[in-house]
């Protein structure tokens, strides 16, 4: 089990296009209005957000009699999630719709594209910002130098993580000078619908049809092999504790997709768990955050990046307190945010929120501000995270 655990929020996607929950709704209503991104939207796409935008609409009679804000997403599926108890198949329809809805704002805004696994294509693709590539390359090389690799916990729906990994993994990254520092490895989600993916490291030769004259170089790919191969395997521990774009659905009948299951695919109706209280309604959603609590109580090192805390998520503040409290080994927090690098309100408030979760001796081993060279980096984003793990990978890693 790792030492160190990282906690990524929605600020790690940003640089990826993806929306951060202020601006979510604006932006799924500004798709719904335009059809368009970058290009025409697909038809289903876009009847898919315009049903989303007329179901926000009928939450507007809410407000003579209750609070709530309407252009927060969270705000808007909790509600839904609420309505979804009283046993109407409309509120069950409609609570699927928005979900739907927001997976598709996702992955239309996602920068970071990859086909997945394809021994056909040969394909080498670097789609998407060099940022998300330099967090997978930091970590290997820091497993190089004797390091193990963190469980990664994410709040986010995305597929940002899955896609730069087989950026890294699929191409020439490796091979002709720098060899990765293991055979094999293992992607672990936790959720029980999903095996944990394992794959083998084969070196090939790449054709450089670009180069004048063209050559060749050496590279890597991936060979997926059953689950229960034996072996040493470099495991990721990648646990999404709200779901995720590429889960399919748990069903009655216990069955898992093991072999041939394309992780770097959004699907139509993945799973997605609403923000409400309960996080523990399924078997599969219980094992993921069972997993992610045995993790934190573990862990020494604690990085959260691009998360807030935000004051209406009680229940992650509760399972914070649950996870780290019994945790006698804790050496530090680090929080990385660019609002804790600013002399503001929003700065002093978040501290607040973070240190009402620890007891008075523990306060002191939370560091709010890590600096991060050089200087013009935007300290405390995606950036300076990923910069310090490239540098200075002892400060993060235990």
């Amino acid at each position: 089990m790792s030492d160190t655990v990282f906690i990524l929020g929605a600020g790690f996607s940003w640089n990826a296009g993806i929306p951060l929950l202020g601006g979510f709704v604006e932006k799924m209503w500004e798709l719904a209005v335009r059809g368009k991104s970058d290009k025409p939207l697909d038809p289903e796409d876009h009847q898919a957000l315009k049903d989303a935008m007329v179901i926000r609409a009928e939450l507007d009679s809410y407000h003579g009699r209750a609070q709530f804000d309407d252009r927060n997403i969270e705000d808007i599926l909790s509600i839904l999630s609420f309505n979804v108890l009283a046993g109407h198949r409309k509120d069950t329809q409609k609570f699927t719709s928005m979900t739907n809805a927001i997976a598709r704002t996702i992955e239309i805004c996602c920068g970071v594209k990859h086909p997945g696994l394809d021994p056909r294509s040969g394909r080498v693709v670097k789609e998407g910002p060099e940022l998300y590539r330099a967090f997978w390359k930091s970590l290997f090389s820091a497993v190089d130098k004797g390091h193990r690799l963190p469980t990664i916990l994410t709040f986010n729906y995305d597929l940002v993580l899955e896609r730069s990994l087989l950026q890294v993994l699929v191409g020439t990254e490796y091979g002709s000078k720098v060899h990765l520092p293991f055979e094999k490895i293992a992607v672990n989600y936790h959720y029980e619908p999903i095996k944990p993916q394992r794959y083998c490291v084969k070196y090939v030769k790449y054709d450089m049809w670009s180069a004048q004259p063209p050559t060749s170089t050496l590279g890597t790919v991936l060979e997926e092999i059953p689950y229960d191969s034996e072996g040493t395997f470099s495991v990721i521990d990648l646990i999404k504790l709200h779901g995720s774009l590429n889960f399919p659905f748990p069903t009655k009948r216990k069955t898992t997709l093991a072999m041939h299951w394309n992780m770097a695919a959004a699907l139509a109706e993945p799973f997605i768990l609403p923000p409400v209280f309960n996080k523990l309604s399924t078997d599969a959603a219980s094992s993921m955050w069972s997993a992610a609590l045995s993790r934190l109580r573990a862990a020494k090192n604690v990085v959260v990046v691009g998360y807030s805390l935000p004051q209406t998520d009680i229940y992650m503040q509760y399972f914070l307190k649950a996870a780290l409290g019994p945790n006698l080994n804790l050496n530090k927090l680090v929080v990385f945010d660019p609002v804790l690098h600013t002399k503001s309100e929003s700065c002093d408030q978040m501290k607040h929120r973070y240190e009402s979760c620890f007891s008075p001796q523990l306060r002191g081993r939370i560091e709010f501000s890590p600096s991060t060279n050089p200087p013009s980096l935007l300290q405390g984003s995606a950036e300076a995270f990923v910069r310090t793990l490239e540098t200075n990978p002892e400060t993060l890693l235990f």
